[in-house]
């Protein structure tokens, strides 16, 4: 089924607030509890949130296929089938919202043919909507965002505020926290947000100049992904090359600080498999 890109928009958009609304009114009371690893949590109201956003979605394009974070049946699709795909992560920020703390979003992107074509996040307890389509610019509630370049060069990285979060998988925990003493000393600030999908949107904003995570999964970046390009950031493996391949990690900045983060990270990465 065809549709143009202002319908497709509009349609997520009303999807992550009716999502994110459901999710807000339920902040302190997250229902059935499920760890899926040592830093991710499955809980009842993401389970509800995102049977809403595809029964919204799937009423206007039934023909549309869904990769869902809160699934039993995930699959990995390669970049070309699919046809048209969204990809859904109900709440991200799961930590968080298991605590009460009012830092998570919905966040829905849409893939048409390979091609990430728009992406929706929406942060209800501050009621901030952060949208883009390809090709037109980010907007934060209808005004246009943009990175920002404090400085160039070495002076633009110490003038940085940087975000990580935690991997599950314990090898990659300590590869964060060793990739974190590298970057502490030489920004302003290091701070652990709790959602991949609002650090990236927070870069596109100039809130954040920079944000690394090296266990990622599609579900976690592919809306804010959007945003953030359209933003005027960029969007790599930990390597620095194209995220579509990449294992898990990545690195998101304003593309002034880039090569700065990419130097901290693969000086502990490389590490991994020493040349002899």
């Amino acid at each position: 089924m065809f549709m143009d890109d202002d319908r497709l928009l509009e349609i997520a958009v009303r999807a992550a607030r009716q999502a994110g609304q459901f999710a807000l009114s339920r902040l302190g009371d997250p229902g059935y509890q499920k760890w899926k690893g040592a830093h991710d949590i499955q809980v009842g109201v993401a389970l509800e949130a995102q049977q809403r956003v595809v029964e919204i979605i799937r009423a206007e394009v039934p023909d549309h296929a869904f990769l869902l974070e809160e699934s039993d049946e995930q699959t990995a699709f390669d970049l070309a089938s699919p046809p048209h795909l969204w990809i859904v992560d109900p709440i991200d920020g799961s930590l968080n919202f298991f605590q009460g703390i009012p830092l998570f979003a919905v966040s829905i992107g849409f893939r048409e043919e390979g091609r990430y074509k728009l992406g929706v996040v929406y942060d209800p307890c501050r009621d901030e909507l952060f949208q883009a389509v390809h090709g037109r610019g980010a907007t934060l509630n209808g005004k246009p965002i943009n990175v920002e370049q404090v400085s160039e060069g070495m002076e633009a990285f110490q003038r940085a505020f940087i975000a990580t979060d935690l991997p599950s998988d314990y090898a990659r925990v300590k590869e964060t926290l060793d990739i974190a003493a590298l970057i502490v000393p030489q920004t302003v600030n290091l701070s652990f947000l709790g959602s991949p999908a609002l650090a990236l949107c927070y870069i596109a904003a100039g809130r954040l100049h920079g944000y690394y995570h090296l266990q990622l999964n599609l579900w976690d970046f592919a809306a804010a992904h959007v945003i953030l390009v359209e933003g005027g950031g960029i969007l790599t493996d930990a390597f620095g090359g194209s995220w579509l391949y990449s294992d898990g990690g990545y690195i998101a900045s304003n593309n002034i600080i880039h090569g700065k983060m990419l130097q901290c990270v693969k000086a502990v990465l490389d590490t991994r498999n020493p040349t002899v």
